[in-house]
């Protein structure tokens, strides 16, 4: 209860967080960094859930994002919607085409599961070049911003808010009944099944809730931007996410936060040095963390943790209980 209890309150510390740096005057650059790992966060999160949590590796994900940022786009320019609704609008168009994904898992699963879902995010980048007319194509979409002249105070609050109703979201996904059901299907279907679960409710539910998110990041991420591309769902990006997540640890809820935190600081002081290494660097680092973290860095942490902070004996050596006189056959 106190670990739910403590990650409930990353809900109210992340807002106040970016309350905070609204009053801090910070410099543009750095604004950037931390907006757009914002984003990287709301991807990389709930990618979590759905692959860590669930077992169901898509990697649909890039291009559900995109989706949602081209979505805010057009709803807000052919619709003439506020930029506000759009980002209501957007996320539940983007969780219906999850749903979509969510029934066909039920009748694929492991490579086929994921080689169908690449291949959606593979058609869905060829529909953005190919529609220029809708799209933009190679010119990109102008996408309508929050406020004219891209405060960044205000995206440093939206984004705050953001990363905490993720975090409402993630605990109250994973704290309860669905999260043991989506852990179940991640470990064994045919078990989740016979014990009852519902494993087709379990996968659509996953895959809906995750693709709203993803929609919700892209779209946020389009209007922080501006400007579209196609690019914004090249391979390198879902890898990007990927790394994020094996870093920080897959399957543990403060994974792709210290996955974000390592691999957007990482790019920030070696674009600073030497930008053409930045892809070469994260590699490197992504392997390491593969070849001697295999749960990743938040599990790693975990057991430092309780290896410095684990109940001792008076000399440091056993546990306390393991100090105590078995009781005698008297008693």
């Amino acid at each position: 209860m106190k670990k739910v209890k403590s990650l409930y309150c990353l809900a109210i510390i992340f807002p106040l967080m970016g309350l905070a740096l609204t009053q801090v005057g910070l410099a543009p650059a750095l604004s950037d960094v931390i907006v757009i790992s914002a984003y990287y966060l709301l991807l990389a999160g709930s990618w979590d859930l759905l692959a860590g949590f669930t077992g169901q590796f898509s990697f649909a994900h890039v291009g559900l994002a995109a989706a949602g940022a081209y979505g805010v786009g057009w709803v807000t320019l052919h619709l003439g919607l506020p930029v506000w609704v759009s980002f209501i609008v957007s996320p539940l168009i983007v969780g219906a085409t999850g749903f979509a994904l969510g029934l066909v898992s039920c009748r694929v699963r492991g490579t086929q599961l994921s080689l169908i879902t690449f291949a959606f995010a593979g058609a869905f980048g060829v529909f953005l070049s190919a529609a220029s007319d809708i799209t933009g194509g190679s010119m990109g979409l102008q996408v309508p911003r929050l406020i004219h002249g891209r405060s960044h105070d205000i995206y440093l609050l939206v984004a705050g808010v953001a990363v905490g109703l993720f975090f409402a979201l993630q605990e109250w996904m994973l704290s309860g009944a669905l999260g043991l059901r989506m852990q179940a299907v991640r470990d064994n279907e045919e078990v989740a099944a016979a014990s009852g679960i519902d494993v087709v409710k379990v996968k659509v539910l996953a895959f809906t809730i995750t693709a709203a998110v993803a929609g919700f990041a892209g779209a946020f991420y389009a209007s922080y931007v501006g400007v579209l591309a196609p690019t914004i769902l090249s391979i390198n990006e879902m890898g990007l996410v990927l790394a994020m997540v094996v870093v920080g640890g897959m399957g543990y809820r403060l994974g792709p936060l210290l996955g974000v935190v390592v691999i957007r600081t990482t790019e920030y002081f070696v674009r600073g040095a030497a930008a053409q290494y930045t892809t070469l660097v994260i590699a490197a680092i992504t392997l390491l963390v593969v070849l001697y973290f295999r749960q990743g860095l938040v599990h790693a942490l975990t057991q430092v943790w309780r290896r410095i902070y684990a109940p001792q004996g008076r000399w440091g050596e056993h546990p306390v209980e393991t100090v105590l006189p078995p009781p005698s056959a008297s008693d």
